[in-house]
């Protein structure tokens, strides 16, 4: 009976405490919310604003306690903002921790660094990081932690994301000129340059990064800081992925949710067939990405050459950047002459890493969600590889063993020169891998006969695959076009491969985009005849390295003119969002006409 009274008793207790919440939650709704997301709003554009002045700006020395009050006090306000969002919460625990696992996950980092922050520091310092240097990154942590909270806040508050009237076209095309735009603004900033570097040759890497070719007017080792270098990373890892999947993740994930129009936009942007296959594989895209981008940072440490001596926290930096930059096929380097250098060319396990990194990245996100799937299920008897992975496979095969043995037995007197057997086979293969897009060399390509060169061509307007990192043409668009060429002269109506037809209007788009690619060659070459002073096999060279975002060159790009770079850094732009993307962007739909004419027969070929 007693324990009935005191049972009765807190029941009534957590009754008046339920209804006291109600109305005290009832009151910050209507009162104090507002206010709240006003000055979340505010002070966001404020978090931003000084990020911005500490990376970007050199300022007095006597403003760094203000900036440092100013990022505590904005770091304090999140977290109690936070803290008071959870517990006037109106959904269930499950569902608000499903749509605010970003919050949660900032806030339980902030604790961490709170508790262990003596710890931290005294690692860092063993580093030979100063005390300054330690708070910087610390309030860094913070402003990047803040961020990305404003960032979550911003997917779920805003109302006028209507992509049901937006092309997917005009979205991938859009999104790549925005980060370039972003990217150029970044780079401008002094804390990015050592010394002073022209606004023209900004621009070029700057959408050499995005379109992750790895051209380059200026050595970015040497004419940028560790912060215009992180820039450039951020382009390339951006420019990698597609701006529109990370925007398309971030939604997803932030808001634990994603509409029914981003979910159609992402499945047009992923060719993919259905609506949940294309949401699952953008998770997969951006998890893979990060562990195969980690596991090749780990290898590429454990394989750096002896002979290029580095503190250990620059061989940490030097390793994730070249894996960034070789899943990305950006063939971007810390190094100033790149694998070119005695060093790294030497070192087969360095070498070896980096084609492996170049080839997961180039067969595209869709075929290594497959290979994921088949490796996790070996014996599931329900799988199937798709035409495309299959197409893919096939292509990638042919050219890589097309590429090696053409540049063994053209080059084996020439760049191979001297070089022991297994070393001609070894440099051969990766030869044939980076020309694929990736754009690293360990010889002066200069030095290349004009047979190779000429087969160069060929291996860049091809390229990676499609929904991958790299550029050119693609692998299943040159398959698409030899099948149909070989129907064609059989006479044969249908394009069957693997027990399906291959529907008309993937067919009419491999041969535009072949048709396409072309006439931007040509244009682009006959353009820089016009504006260059150079040899005729390096004019090509440039522009179809550049068309394929290659960024291989015979070292015709530090001459370029002004005139030229503009020119690269359209042709650039075009290989990497690809020409027929582009035209459907800029070009006004036909509406559809419920009539038909007579057909007539036009004489070709």
């Amino acid at each position: 009976m007693k324990f009935k009274r005191i049972f009765v008793f807190l029941l009534h207790i957590f009754e008046a405490i339920q209804i006291k919440r109600f109305e005290i939650r009832k009151v910050y709704m209507e009162y104090f919310r507002p206010i709240g997301r006003f000055l979340y709003i505010l002070f966001g554009f404020l978090s931003v604003t000084i990020l911005i002045l500490d990376f970007g700006f050199y300022y007095p020395e006597e403003w760094k306690p203000y900036v440092t009050i100013s990022i505590r006090i904005l770091v304090s306000f999140f977290i109690g903002y936070e803290t008071v969002h959870i517990l006037f919460t109106n959904k269930k625990w499950k569902e608000y921790l499903n749509l605010h696992k970003i919050e949660l996950i900032i806030l339980f980092m902030l604790g961490l660094e709170f508790i262990y922050e003596k710890k931290i520091i005294e690692v860092l310092k063993s580093y030979h990081i100063s005390g300054q240097d330690t708070t910087l990154i610390f309030l860094s942590a913070n402003q990047v932690l803040f961020l990305f909270s404003n960032l979550a806040h911003f997917f779920r508050l805003s109302k006028k994301r209507d992509s049901k009237k937006l092309n997917p076209s005009i979205v991938f095309v859009g999104s790549f000129a925005s980060i370039i735009l972003i990217g150029v603004c970044f780079l401008h900033f002094p804390k990015s340059l050592v010394g002073t570097v022209n606004s023209i040759d900004i621009l070029f890497t700057t959408i050499s990064a995005t379109c992750v070719t790895g051209l380059s007017t200026v050595d970015i080792s040497s004419q940028f800081t560790l912060t215009g270098q992180l820039v450039i990373l951020l382009l390339i890892q951006v420019g990698g992925l597609g701006l529109m999947t990370l925007t398309s993740f971030f939604s997803i994930f932030l808001t634990g949710k994603g509409s029914v129009s981003d979910t159609l936009m992402i499945k047009d942007l992923l060719s993919e067939e259905t609506m949940g296959r294309a949401k699952e594989i953008l998770k997969q895209i951006t998890f893979q990405t990060l562990a195969i981008e980690t596991v090749g940072a780990i290898l590429l440490f454990l394989s750096f050459p002896e002979d290029f001596v580095l503190p250990l926290p620059e061989k940490i930096y030097y390793s994730v950047f070249h894996s960034i930059s070789a899943f990305c096929n950006a063939g971007f380097s810390l190094i100033p002459n790149g694998m070119a250098t005695e060093a790294f060319r030497n070192s087969e396990g360095f070498l070896s890493v980096i084609m492996l990194l170049i080839v997961f990245g180039g067969l595209g996100f869709p075929v290594i969600y497959q290979i994921r799937t088949r490796i996790a299920n070996p014996f599931d008897i329900k799988f199937r590889w798709s035409i495309t992975s299959k197409l893919v496979f096939v292509v990638t095969a042919f050219l890589l063993l097309f590429g090696s043995i053409s540049y063994f037995f053209l080059e084996g007197e020439l760049t191979l020169k001297d070089l022991p057997l297994e070393k001609k086979i070894f440099h051969s293969i990766f030869y044939s891998v980076t020309t694929r897009t990736a754009g690293f060399n360990t010889f002066d390509l200069s030095l290349m006969g004009y047979p190779m060169t000429f087969i160069s061509f060929f291996l860049m307007w091809v390229g990676a695959s499609p929904v991958s990192t790299g550029g050119g043409i693609k692998t299943t668009t040159l398959a698409i076009s030899f099948l149909n060429i070989s129907n064609q002269i059989r006479g044969k109506e249908k394009m069957e491969i693997g027990h399906r037809t291959i529907a008309n209007s993937t067919i009419a788009r491999a041969s535009a985009t072949i048709v396409l690619s072309l006439f931007v060659i040509f244009i682009s070459i006959f353009c820089l005849m016009l504006t260059e002073n150079a040899q005729f096999i390096d004019l090509c060279f440039e522009v179809v390295s550049a068309f394929g975002t290659v960024g291989l060159t015979r070292g015709l790009t530090p001459h370029l003119s002004d005139y030229g770079k503009i020119l690269i850094c359209i042709v650039m732009f075009v290989g990497r969002v690809g020409i027929l993307t582009l035209l459907i962007a800029l070009a006004k739909k036909v509406d559809q006409i419920a009539y038909e004419y007579p057909k007539e027969y036009v004489v070709v070929g």
